[in-house]
C-alpha cells in the first residue's frame, strides 16, 4: 500500500529540484521529470513556490534552465541583438514559463539569465567563438548574451566568469556589461569576473576601459579594478597567472574575500555554499585550492581558517565560526 506523501517529504522534494535546475547541466529527461512532479497537486506548486522565495532570500538563488548547447557556431555578424527563435530557446521558454507559473513569474522579471545565449554548468567550460573572430572563454556557472551590430560589439555577462580576447577593431569597440563595471576596448584580452553584487575586471593584454558609476578608468595589462554598488577600487597590480587559474580548474586567493571565495568554489557544485555568519564574509583569504574537487576544497579552507561545515542535504553546506 502506497501512503501518501507527507508535506515535509514534498518539500524537501521542491528543494531538490531546485539544485537539479539551478545547473546548466541539467537535461531534457530531468527537465520533463520536474514538470511531472510539478503537476502532481497544488502541494508541488506551493512547495515549489516556497523554495524558490527561500533560496532567493539567501543569495537571489534561481533556477538556471537553459541547457548546454553541445556544438557552438558563431555568432552570426547580421544579428543585431534580435530575439532569434531557435530550438534552444524554445526549450528555455517552456521550462521557464513552467517555473514562472509556479513563482508567479517574479524570478522571470529579475533573472534575464535563463534567456542567456550561452551557459555553462558545473561539469565544464567553453569557448564560444564570435562572428568577428574574437573568443569568449566561459568558465563553468557561467552566462552571455550576445548583441552584435555594426556600430559595437557588446556582451552580457550575467554569471559566472569569462575570458575574452577581442580582435582588434577601432570601428566597432568590443563591450563587456556586466553589473556595476561596463568595459569596452578596441582589441585586448581581459577577465571578467562576477561575484554577487561586485565585479572584477583584470586587463591580461593591451588596454581597456572599465566604467564603473563613478566614471571611466583605464586598466593596462596586469591591473585589476573592483567595482560595486557605492565602491570603486584600483587599479591594483595583480598576477594574471593566478587570476586565470581557473582555466586549471583552480582558485588562488590572495587575500580574497571569504564570501568571494566561496561564490567561486559554487561554480563547482551543485548547490549553495553558506556563511551563516556575517561578520566572516569579509574574512580576508589566502591559499590555493583545487577546485574540481569542491568539497574537499572547502573542508580545507574550514580547517585553515578554523571553521565549522555542516552538510545539510548534498545541495546546502554552512560555513560558520567553530565553537
Amino acid at each position: 500500500m502506497t501512503h501518501p506523501k507527507s508535506d515535509a517529504q514534498i518539500r524537501q522534494e521542491a528543494r531538490q529540484w531546485l539544485m537539479v535546475l539551478n545547473d546548466a547541466d541539467v537535461t531534457e529527461d530531468e527537465k520533463h521529470d520536474f514538470t511531472s512532479w510539478l503537476n502532481q497537486g497544488d502541494r508541488e506548486k506551493q512547495a515549489w513556490e516556497r523554495a524558490t522565495g527561500m533560496w532567493s532570500r539567501l543569495d537571489d538563488l534561481a533556477p538556471a534552465l537553459t541547457p548546454t548547447p553541445t556544438k557552438e557556431k558563431p555568432v552570426a555578424a547580421n544579428d543585431a541583438g534580435s530575439f532569434r527563435v531557435t530550438r534552444r530557446r524554445m526549450i528555455t521558454g517552456a521550462a521557464a514559463a513552467v517555473v514562472g507559473v509556479a513563482s508567479g513569474g517574479s524570478y522571470l522579471r529579475t533573472h534575464p539569465e535563463v534567456f542567456a545565449d550561452y551557459r555553462t554548468g558545473t561539469r565544464a567550460g567553453k569557448t564560444v567563438t564570435l562572428a568577428d573572430g574574437s573568443l569568449v572563454e566561459l568558465a563553468r556557472s557561467s552566462a552571455i548574451s550576445v548583441s552584435w551590430s555594426p556600430q559595437a560589439r557588446r556582451i552580457t555577462l550575467h554569471d559566472g566568469e569569462a575570458l575574452f580576447t577581442a580582435r582588434h577593431d577601432p570601428s566597432r569597440p568590443f563591450i563587456v556589461d556586466a553589473g556595476p563595471a561596463v568595459t569596452q576596448t578596441a582589441g585586448a584580452v581581459f577577465d571578467v569576473n562576477r561575484l554577487g553584487d561586485a565585479t572584477l575586471v583584470t586587463a591580461i593584454e593591451h588596454e581597456l576601459t572599465v566604467t564603473p558609476p563613478l566614471g571611466g578608468i583605464v586598466l593596462t595589462a596586469g591591473q585589476q579594478m573592483r567595482c560595486a554598488p557605492g565602491e570603486t577600487l584600483g587599479p591594483l597590480a595583480v598576477d594574471t597567472a593566478s587570476i586565470l587559474g581557473w582555466r586549471n580548474g583552480r582558485i588562488v586567493a590572495d587575500g580574497m574575500r571569504l564570501a568571494d571565495l566561496t561564490t567561486e568554489l559554487s561554480r563547482y557544485r551543485r548547490g549553495r555554499i553558506f556563511i551563516t555568519d556575517s561578520r566572516l564574509r569579509d574574512l580576508p583569504v589566502t591559499a590555493a585550492l583545487d577546485a574540481r574537487n569542491p568539497d574537499a576544497a572547502i573542508e580545507t579552507l574550514a580547517g585553515s581558517l578554523h571553521l565549522r561545515v555542516r552538510h545539510f542535504t548534498p545541495w546546502l553546506v554552512t560555513l560558520s565560526a567553530a565553537s
